[in-house]
């Protein structure tokens, strides 16, 4: 569906006599190029008219709609005329800068009546949160792309008791709901002392030490299990000492409400061979992407990584595919209590190889799914 250069240029026309209308909405940030990275000259997402182009050349109509929130009430009148919504605006950028305060809320609220219509919205807020959150994790893992041993903390007093009976056991991954490019996920390996046998048969004291990988950088640390749970709630200093790394903790802030959370997975070791990311349209595969880290890295998140691109028919990955594709994906907005809303219209898993239950064999975990404002790599 990639339109001739002059066509990326200007919203295409809108098709003549389809019976559905769609509106693809976009917004360009106030501040210039620095807040719209992944806009074009025109203001507009540099896939936004190959999208609506695939649209049109399904048999619906789509137009390009920008979202102002100055006038938040005759956007609200223009949606009247569409029968659904393609949503196209990046995490965040609805609070930067120069923002009228309160729009990321009035919009969500807008989305969310449109829902309540009977209009389909991809993706809705509620998707976009549940979803996207982390502990969506811990909702799926009897799923065969899931893991058993995933569990989320909310509070200070369910991190510092889960994580030292989990640590003790096995190297762990720990992440924070909040961020796309790696910050606040640790890989955390226990230094100086064995593990313990079984879970639950020990638990790790403050002064424990860990060696800790930040998956934004791959750069490591060195610090006591205390210090680690202090920065995790309150950030660094103080009682956490000093970090290396940019981003400042506080993964709990805001409590369960305001997204504050960890997720706590079991480390599989064979994620520096790289991850794999299923490009999802709907419930159809579009596109598999395998990302390797670079040389010496366990990170493959963000631009840290050498992409090589497949087809959905690869048979490297057919067996991946049989079981998300045709066997998980039915299931997976039920467990996190969606059922009813639409799949996104573009999303991804990015799967983590692990050793399958046969000698060689191979098995895919799913470490994150993404489905706010998924980029399309062939588009810019």
């Amino acid at each position: 569906l990639r339109p001739k250069d002059a066509a990326r240029e200007h919203p295409p026309p809108a098709a003549e006599g389809p019976e559905d209308k769609l509106v693809h909405i976009g917004f360009t940030s106030p501040g210039g190029p620095e807040f719209n990275t992944d806009k074009d000259k025109n203001g507009y997402r540099y896939d936004a008219v190959p999208i609506c182009n695939g649209v049109i050349n399904a048999g619906a109509s789509c137009e390009l709609l920008q979202y102002d929130p100055s006038k938040h009430a005759e956007f609200e009148k223009k949606l009247a005329a569409y029968d659904a919504y393609i949503v196209r605006i990046n995490p965040g950028q609805l609070s930067n800068p120069g923002v009228p305060a309160g729009a990321q809320e009035r919009f969500d609220t807008l989305m969310r009546k449109m829902v309540k219509s009977g209009k389909p919205v991809w993706s809705s807020p509620d998707v976009q949160v549940q979803m996207g959150a982390k502990d969506a994790l811990v909702k799926i893992n009897s799923l065969s792309c899931g893991l058993p041993d995933t569990c989320a903390y909310y509070t200070p007093e369910e991190l510092k008791t889960g994580f030292k009976k989990t640590a003790a056991f096995q190297p762990r991954v720990i992440k924070q709901n909040r961020g796309s490019a790696g910050e606040g996920i640790w890989l955390c390996w226990l230094q100086d002392k064995e593990y313990c046998k079984s879970y639950g048969a020990a638990s790790l004291g403050d002064g424990d030490k860990l060696k800790l990988m930040e998956m934004n950088d791959n750069h490591v640390e060195y610090h006591t299990v205390g210090e680690f749970l202090e920065f995790c709630v309150n950030g660094p200093g103080g009682k956490a000492g000093t970090w290396k790394s940019v981003f400042p903790g506080k993964y709990l802030e805001g409590g369960k409400e305001a997204g504050g959370q960890l997720v706590d997975q079991r480390l599989l070791p064979r994620i520096s061979e790289g991850e794999v990311r299923m490009l999802m349209v709907k419930d159809e595969l579009f596109q598999i992407i395998h990302k390797k880290p670079v040389e010496g890295g366990m990170s493959a998140v963000g631009g840290i990584n050498i992409p090589t691109f497949y087809t959905p028919d690869a048979p490297e990955f057919a067996d991946l595919k049989a079981k998300f594709v045709d066997h998980d994906i039915p299931e997976l907005l039920p467990a996190m209590g969606l059922e009813g809303e639409p799949l996104p219209l573009i999303w991804t898993g990015d799967f983590i190889p692990a050793d399958g239950p046969e000698p060689g064999s191979t098995v895919y975990i799913i470490g994150e799914f993404n489905c706010s404002c998924v980029g399309i790599s062939n588009f810019g």
